[in-house]
């Protein structure tokens, strides 16, 4: 199993749906109100009798706003991250493109190793080693800086083999610039997972959080069927919510589940390498 693979058998255990997640926590409040609460009274009141539905309907309307806030910040690095991945798969295509093109146009002669044949084993390897090395990269949780920007110099020794050998220009110059390219993506990619959103504002989130669920927990409805039907809904939805704007935060984190960005370009271009490239 290559390490790709590896990643994925121990994270899919790890990844749990948000929906999942935030059923539960809905529960878990609901659970709190009719089991605990119930045996809760303040001067010969019940607990759940001291605040009126109609009293907090205001701050529920203000949380809701507040989450929408967040979400929409949130979603722009998110829609940024989605293009990643494809920009990269469109780079490393580009320099497979230049590899076989380096093999059929004419060299130059008159250098030590133009005669040389090139190494078409070195190269896939090659090829497949920065690939997967991305791949891996960005499943990662740590996004380790001194791992991947090493190995896009993994582009440039390519580029370095054939200036040595007399090959074509074209193809020199088109792998560097795809690496190039593949540099500055990859950054942005590191920058949008280890920049995460400002503390305070998570700090805001989970005191709403708190808030709502303490003002469900003891407020009083009409009937039992809105009381289990308003605090679930409303436990489940903020919650949700949350867990939503924290995934958005870091789409390149494996462990968020629902809210990770999509490899399947990277990935589906590493099988064309393996199965494709110059194999014969």
């Amino acid at each position: 199993m290559d390490n790709f693979e590896q990643i994925l058998s121990m994270n899919y255990f790890l990844s749990r749906s948000i929906f999942i997640k935030a059923l539960s926590i809905a529960v878990v409040v609901l659970a709190i109100k009719k089991g605990a609460i119930d045996f809760l009274y303040y001067h010969g009141i019940h607990f759940t009798e001291l605040i009126e539905l109609s009293d907090i309907t205001i701050v529920f309307t203000g949380a809701f706003f507040v989450f929408g806030l967040l979400l929409a910040a949130t979603m722009t690095d998110f829609k940024e991250s989605e293009k990643i991945p494809g920009e990269v798969a469109a780079n490393l295509e580009a320099i497979k493109d230049w590899v076989y093109l380096a093999f059929n146009a004419p060299r130059t002669k008159g250098l030590p190793l133009s005669d040389e044949p090139l190494d078409k084993l070195m190269l896939r390897n090659e090829l497949l080693r920065l690939t997967d090395g991305i791949i891996v990269w960005l499943y990662s949780n740590k996004k380790d800086s001194k791992e991947i920007f090493p190995l896009l110099r993994s582009g440039n020794e390519i580029a370095y083999y054939f200036a040595e050998r007399g090959v074509d220009k074209e193809a020199i110059k088109g792998i560097q610039e795809n690496t190039n390219a593949m540099r500055k993506q990859l950054t942005r990619a590191y920058s949008i997972s280890r920049n995460n959103f400002i503390k305070p504002a998570y700090t805001l989130l989970k005191s709403i959080l708190v808030i709502v669920f303490l003002l469900l927990i003891s407020t009083k409805f009409k009937t039992v069927t809105a009381d289990w039907f308003v605090t679930t809904a409303i436990s489940f939805l903020l919650s949700y919510l949350y867990l939503l704007i924290v995934g958005l935060d870091d789409p390149f984190n494996i462990s968020n589940g629902d809210t990770e960005v999509d490899l399947k370009p990277i990935d589906r271009l590493k099988q064309r390498i393996e199965n494709e490239f110059l194999k014969d």
